[in-house]
C-alpha cells in the first residue's frame, strides 16, 4: 500500500483528542501548505485561514459549536474563510491584484480590466441557477479543506471537520478578536480540528467503488 493511500485509510472524523499532544510549527504549517496549494476556479484563491491555538478562543468556540469536545481537545483549531461577492468587483484590490499575477505584463490595467470583467460575467451568467458568487468561493474552500486533511493525515497527525457551528456565533467571536475580519467581506466555509487520536477509530464504513461509479466508454 503506497503512503498516500494509507493516509487516506489512516484519516478519520476524530472526536476526542490527546490534549497532551501538540503538533510541531513544521507540521502545522505542512498542512496549511496544502491548503495553500490547492487548485481554486480562475486561480482566485477565495480563501483565508484563521489558526487558533489559544485554549481560551478554543473554550468560546466551542459554546459555538454545539460543545463538541473536539474543539478544545484539539492541538490547532482552523477556521476556513472564503471571500465574498464585494471581493470580486472591478475596484477591488484583491481581485485586480490576483488576476494581474497571470497577465504577460502585471502592471497592464486595460488586460486586468478585461479579465476581471470576462470572470464577473461568468459568476453573473455561468453558474447554476439560484447559485451566487458566494456560494461558488465557499464551494472552492472545500477543495483546500479535503487537502489540508489528507496532508495531516499523510503526518499521522488526525482531524476532524466540523460543519456543525452557529454562524453568527462564530463571526463575533473572530471580531472580537481579529480586528482586521469583516463579515462583509468574508464568510466562513468550515471549521477543521487537528490534532492526535486518544482512542483507536472504528472502521471507515465506504460503499464499494463499483457502487458509486459509473462508465462511460467506447
Amino acid at each position: 500500500m503506497d503512503k498516500l493511500t494509507q493516509a487516506f485509510n489512516f484519516r478519520h472524523a476524530c472526536k476526542k483528542f490527546d490534549t497532551t499532544k501538540k503538533i510541531s510549527r513544521e507540521n502545522i504549517e505542512y498542512i496549511l501548505e496544502a491548503g495553500r496549494q490547492s487548485p481554486s476556479a480562475f486561480g482566485l484563491e477565495p480563501w483565508h485561514f484563521v489558526i487558533i491555538d489559544n485554549d481560551k478562543i478554543k473554550k468560546e468556540l466551542r459554546t459555538v459549536c454545539y460543545n463538541q469536545e473536539q474543539v478544545t481537545s484539539c492541538s490547532h483549531f482552523v477556521i476556513v474563510l472564503y471571500r465574498k461577492a464585494n471581493n470580486f468587483t472591478l475596484q477591488s484590490e484583491y481581485f485586480r491584484r490576483t488576476v494581474a499575477r497571470t497577465l504577460p505584463d502585471s502592471d497592464d490595467q486595460t488586460a486586468i480590466d478585461n479579465t476581471c470583467q470576462s470572470i464577473i460575467n461568468f459568476y453573473n451568467h455561468g453558474l447554476a441557477n439560484g447559485l451566487t458568487i458566494d456560494h461558488a468561493c465557499e464551494m472552492q474552500d472545500y477543495i483546500a479543506c479535503a487537502n489540508m486533511l489528507t496532508a495531516a493525515a499523510y503526518r499521522e497527525i488526525d482531524s476532524c471537520t466540523i460543519g456543525g457551528f452557529q454562524y453568527d456565533g462564530i463571526v463575533q467571536i473572530l471580531e472580537k478578536y481579529m480586528p482586521k475580519f469583516s463579515a462583509e467581506t468574508f464568510g466562513i466555509g468550515l471549521c477543521l480540528a487537528f490534532g492526535y487520536r486518544i482512542n483507536e477509530p472504528t472502521e471507515n464504513v465506504r460503499w464499494s467503488l463499483s457502487e458509486i461509479t459509473t462508465h462511460l466508454s467506447e
